[in-house]
């Protein structure tokens, strides 16, 4: 992998983060506005589970790169979702036993919110590199 494909797919991953930190603050409006308090904390949990999962995958699969490192690379993509795993286990997990008075289904619909961004985001990409 040439070193300007490096640059361009961890610029990606790295938009991809910001995309799903802004949805943070998003889903607990959202919630708030439909339900209330409670909601909007419980959707923002959700949510923050969903990101940190996904910036420990960012993280972990990006620090290597190139078709020497290959091995590497996707050994570090294996540990990136182990890992996400993990935290989503664990952190559903603490919140689920810890946070009262919790609404599972805010929780879980802020999971799903950042979740979608990871789906949605390549699309809006590949648009907008198709208009420029």
């Amino acid at each position: 992998m040439s070193r300007t494909s490096r640059l361009i797919d961890r610029r990606l991953a790295k938009a991809l983060v910001f995309l799903q930190a802004l949805m943070i603050p998003l889903a607990a409006i959202m919630a708030w506005l439909i339900h209330d308090g409670v909601a909007a904390m419980s959707a923002a949990l959700g949510a923050l589970v969903c990101w940190l999962a996904n910036l420990y995958f960012s993280w972990q699969s990006f620090r290597t790169a190139g078709a020497r490192a290959s091995r590497q690379v996707l050994s570090n993509m294996y540990r990136g979702m182990l890992g996400k795993f993990g935290i989503v286990i664990v952190g559903f997990i603490l919140i689920l036993s810890n946070v009262k008075p919790l609404s599972p289904a805010a929780l879980f619909c802020g999971f799903i919110l950042v979740q979608t961004m990871s789906w949605v985001a390549p699309f809006w990409v590949s648009r907008l590199q198709k208009r420029v």
